[in-house]
């Protein structure tokens, strides 16, 4: 079954700036859309939004071998990763 967003309609205003505001997002795509699309168990989904618009890219799961570097790394760097998450990255 196909589900729908229903969004309500707004006026905006696009303001000239010196630098482009990006700022994007990883969700876990649910179950039954996995499914649906046939994607591997455990995609994500990037969302970015740029310049008031948004875009998205299906990230298929981590190898476990990428996994390990990751945990490896934050832990190694567990107090900048704070730091970052702190100041808002």
């Amino acid at each position: 079954m196909t589900e729908v967003l229903e969004i309500e309609e707004i006026a905006t205003k696009m303001h000239n700036t010196e630098e482009n505001k990006i700022a994007s997002w990883l969700i876990n795509i649910p179950e039954n859309i996995i499914e649906a699309l046939y994607l591997p168990e455990g995609s994500q989904i990037a969302l970015t939004v740029k310049n008031s618009e948004v875009s998205g890219t299906i990230l298929p799961p981590m190898s476990p071998g990428l996994k390990k570097i990751g945990s490896r790394i934050l832990k190694k760097r567990r107090g900048l990763y704070e730091e970052l998450k702190r100041i808002g990255d």
